[in-house]
């Protein structure tokens, strides 16, 4: 589950339309709005300073690519890993790091997410 800022939230997860209780959620995923937000708030509660710090991720997100379209690979990467510093959980900084780093595992074929689950991981447990 990705929420509204793009952080992975949960893990993907396996769906089956044999189960009642997963067929009931998805229904009720689907048929209620504020279902969404309620799985959300029930996996971290929005509070002000990460709203902020939110937002200061999305912003060097942002300037990145701006950056990286003006062809300063360097400076774009350097504000991405300040986001995702204050924005770890964050999906899509993660994989536009990793696109860029690596273009072969996204652009050459299909996209490697194999490559990607293990890249997260290693991260994840440090240098």
């Amino acid at each position: 589950m990705i929420d509204e800022a793009g952080r992975l939230v949960k893990a993907p997860f396996s769906v089956n339309v044999q189960d009642q209780k997963t067929v009931a959620m998805l229904k009720k995923w689907l048929s209620d709005s504020g279902y969404n937000a309620a799985l959300l708030n029930d996996i971290k509660s929005l509070d002000k300073p990460s709203i902020k710090t939110n937002a200061e991720a999305a912003a060097r997100f942002q300037l990145g690519l701006v950056l990286l379209e003006s062809g300063k690979k360097d400076e774009a990467m350097a504000e991405w890993r300040k986001a995702l510093a204050l924005d770890p959980n964050n999906w899509i900084i993660h994989k536009q790091i990793w696109a860029v780093e690596n273009p072969d595992k996204f652009y050459k074929g299909d996209v490697d997410y194999g490559w990607q689950k293990t890249q997260l991981e290693a991260e994840k447990s440090g240098p």
